[in-house]
């Protein structure tokens, strides 16, 4: 019988770094593990995927766009740790999402593109260069193993592609079986991530795969859909029928802190793995890092041992034990105790019984709050999204006093944990002693800021209920109390503050964290908004949405994981897609988001649509009202009204009404009119 895998993956998503790499390559070999990955800035434009660690031979005149510098140093290092890894039996894998082509590709062939000005994924091209891209990239790399495919995340998002030649499923099965073969040629492995956040997406990703071969390995989370502490065990895998199935975890921090807050999972990963093993995988791969934070020489490095004793077949408490003691010599007993029920401080700060409220593990921007519907959870009634990951099957929203005092438990907890610590010092190095306190004293910080984060919702949500003015006096309250908190965890631990040393890597580079920048946009957002409703209801309307709004409501659904709500200074609006693109990350995509709202029955209704274009002079988008559709193409650097004619026949009183994106132009629906 093959040995099984014992896999970790690092540089979650970052630039490869020679003495991390270097270090985590000699852990992974003096810890019995088979199976490295690298995973590299994936999001990167320029450094991203393989692309961005090699040059092309056959399509070398995109290689001027590259980075040189990095390019070479990954040629050196990655090679040497390719080297190193084979010499003692274990295989190493870079990570890749495609559909990824060089930004001046489509320039230089234009003949690639289809009417809606999309990327025909089945143009002969396409084929030819990721074939060429394949073996360019092991050319360079020759004793690399494989590749581990995420068909994701990337510039050409495959599956929300419009009007293709090819389906979803005959999609993912061409570009996905262009990579297996040349792999096999080659003598390389693919190894595939489905990576879904939407049943559908998921079916259709497996129908290809199993069509294309039974060996082709399926890698998949241990949480369904992504890594929330909350999530359920991964139901997907009763559908990989046919295929290897590989297990991925994450044992560091993705929604918990990423390192700079204290946290050990053994509940959680004892309970995952018990599940993942009924399912008789070849094996598992553990993320062990995120963002460029690392395990290694922090009291979060337990998770590893932990992982490792499962694998192993050792006893966990006693490999929990070891490591303290390794770690903090005498004190280790005492360090493992303040470590006990820090799982479960996190769940009750970062979670609304069940329901992940953070942005990963950052300080949430408004943006985020409004798309994820965090505001309209703390409703007296919700109404939620049904299809959203997130959100628990059959969950139901417990009363509010009970997820107050889960907050306010969490910031006791975590204030008796800062008092044992500060009794153990005499008994700690000053390493040892700074380490404990910063992640304790973020953790303490942590569950103070998201006790007023909720508080900030709850009033939020009360006024836009009931339009009492006391609930924006609480508002004010609780923002006020978030300043004060920031402020202080910022002078108490500067640049090891969590939210500075998390927010740096955010979207919002000009605030020290996330925290100032959410009451900014929060005070800007609800005087806009409120402005919008009273312009709107004095117009006497059959009904109306301010897109985007924390009233947006109208049994709003949307593309999972796309189609966000923004804060402009001209109004707050919905995207219909990606807000990415090109500027920081590679990920796009053509989303879609709708509202049911209310027309008169049996009679022309007159649907007026305020929308603009995000950088770009083009407003491009499909309005789909009860089945008819209606498609704008305008041109203006201004919002504009659209305005569709629909008439009602059937005698309802309501009707879906969609937007959808249809060409690399990002539109932005601000106010939908029925009158």
């Amino acid at each position: 019988m093959a040995k099984r895998i014992k896999g970790m993956s690092m540089c979650n998503p970052v630039i490869l770094d020679r003495e991390y790499l270097l270090y985590t390559a000699r852990y992974a070999i003096e810890n019995g593990y088979t199976h490295f990955e690298m995973i590299g800035p994936t999001h990167d434009p320029v450094r991203g995927n393989l692309d961005g660690m090699m040059y092309y031979r056959k399509y070398s005149e995109f290689n001027s766009d590259k980075d040189k510098e990095y390019v070479d140093f990954c040629i050196d290092l990655v090679n040497e740790v390719c080297d190193m890894m084979k010499a003692n039996g274990i295989k190493t894998y870079y990570w890749h999402h495609e559909l990824e082509i060089p930004y001046r590709f489509d320039e230089e062939y234009p003949e690639i593109h289809n009417v809606d000005g999309d990327v025909e994924v089945s143009h002969p091209l396409i084929k030819d260069f990721l074939i060429n891209k394949i073996e360019d990239f092991f050319y360079l790399y020759p004793n690399m193993d494989g590749i581990v495919l995420t068909l994701h995340e990337t510039r050409i998002p495959l599956l929300k592609l419009k009007n293709q030649k090819l389906d979803k499923i005959e999609r993912v099965k061409y570009v996905t079986e262009i990579l297996y073969e040349t792999c096999k040629r080659l003598g390389k492995e693919l190894i595939v991530r489905p990576f879904a956040s939407m049943l559908s997406d998921y079916d259709d990703l497996m129908a290809a795969y199993e069509q294309i071969s039974n060996e082709l390995v399926v890698c998949d989370k241990w949480t369904q859909f992504d890594w929330s502490l909350t999530m359920p065990h991964n139901e997907f895998f009763d559908k990989i029928k046919n295929n290897p199935l590989m297990v991925e975890t994450d044992i560091f921090g993705e929604y918990f802190g990423k390192g700079f807050l204290p946290i050990m999972l053994k509940d959680h990963i004892v309970n995952k793995y018990a599940y993942c093993e009924g399912y008789e995988p070849k094996g598992y791969v553990s993320r062990i890092d995120r963002g460029g934070y690392i395990p290694f020489g922090t009291p979060n490095e337990v998770n590893l041992e932990i992982m490792s004793a499962c694998q192993d077949g050792r006893d966990v408490d006693e490999a929990i034990d070891a490591f303290f003691g390794r770690a903090y010599g005498e004190a280790g007993p005492e360090v493992r105790a303040l470590m006990e029920g820090t799982e479960d401080i996190q769940i009750k700060m970062f979670y609304i019984n069940g329901v992940e409220f953070s942005m990963l593990s950052l300080f949430p921007s408004l943006s985020y709050i409004i798309t994820a519907q965090k505001v309209e959870m703390f409703r007296d009634k919700p109404e939620l999204e049904t299809t959203a990951w997130y959100i628990p099957k059959n969950y139901v929203r417990p009363p509010l006093e009970e997820l107050t005092r889960a907050k306010r438990e969490a910031v006791e907890e975590s204030e008796r944990k800062l008092a044992d610590l500060e009794a153990l010092k005499d008994r700690l190095t000053e390493e040892q002693y700074h380490g404990l306190y910063m992640r304790f004293t973020n953790l303490n910080i942590a569950a103070r800021l998201w006790e007023q984060l909720t508080f900030c919702c709850i009033g939020l949500a009360g006024y836009f209920e009931s339009k009492d003015d006391s609930c924006i006096d609480s508002v004010k309250r609780a923002m006020t109390e978030l300043k004060k908190i920031d402020d202080e965890g910022y002078a108490t631990l500067g640049e090891e503050y969590y939210c500075y040393a998390l927010g740096r890597v955010s979207a919002q580079k000009t605030t020290r964290s996330n925290v100032p920048f959410f009451i900014e946009q929060v005070s800007r957002a609800f005087e806009l908004e409120v402005g919008e409703i009273r312009r709107l209801e004095a117009k006497g309307l059959v009904d109306y949405v301010v897109a985007g709004g924390f009233n947006e409501r109208h049994g709003m659904k949307k593309e999972i994981n796309f189609s966000s709500s923004h804060t402009f200074d001209d109004g707050v609006c919905r995207l219909a897609g990606s807000s990415r693109g090109k500027a920081w990350s590679v990920i796009k995509a053509h989303g879609w988001f709708s509202y049911e709202m209310a027309v008169k029955p049996n009679a022309e209704n007159i649907i007026t649509v305020t929308a603009r274009g995000w950088d770009s002079d083009s407003i491009d988008f499909d309005v789909t009202v009860d089945g008819e559709k209606t498609i704008f193409k305008e041109h203006s650097d201004k919002k504009l009204e659209c305005v569709v004619r629909f008439t009602e026949k059937a005698g309802k009183d309501k009707v879906t009404v969609r937007f959808d994106r249809i060409t690399e132009n990002m539109p932005l629906i601000y106010t939908v009119e029925i009158k």
